[in-house]
């Protein structure tokens, strides 16, 4: 049985089914809290925290608790500004609370304790509380 073919004689939708997605012309996607959680143990376990070029697909830039939180994404070569807004973290990159930088900002939160106080913290002090 022959499989379906688009106007440019490939089977399946966008491309063939032997490519992966990423060849099939999509586009980055904000995926979800899940995601990030798996970013922030990627992060967390990595040499050098604080480098753009790692293979962190996100790095914390800045944190202030409760309040925001300033990551950079290595994928979309973007800062990313995630704020709280009544203790719910909101992505302004994705316009979504369940993004891949809202799960990495939750993780941050847990790990950094909540404290209320607006205090901005570095890379340092948050890995070495």
């Amino acid at each position: 049985m022959e499989g379906n073919q688009d106007n440019s004689g490939n089977e399946g939708i966008g491309g063939t089914l032997n490519e992966p997605p990423e060849s099939r012309g999509s586009v980055n996607r904000c995926e979800t809290t899940d995601d990030g959680t798996q970013a922030f143990m990627q992060w967390m376990n990595s040499a050098d925290k604080k480098s753009l070029s790692s293979g962190n697909p996100i790095v914390l830039m800045k944190f202030i608790n409760d309040k925001q939180t300033i990551l950079y994404d290595t994928t979309l070569s973007a800062e990313i500004d995630v704020e709280l807004v009544n203790g719910i973290p909101f992505c302004n990159y994705c316009k979504s609370d369940d993004c891949v930088h809202v799960g990495f900002t939750i993780c941050i939160e847990q790990l950094d304790g909540h404290r209320h106080d607006g205090k901005e913290e570095t890379v340092d002090d948050i890995i070495d509380s």
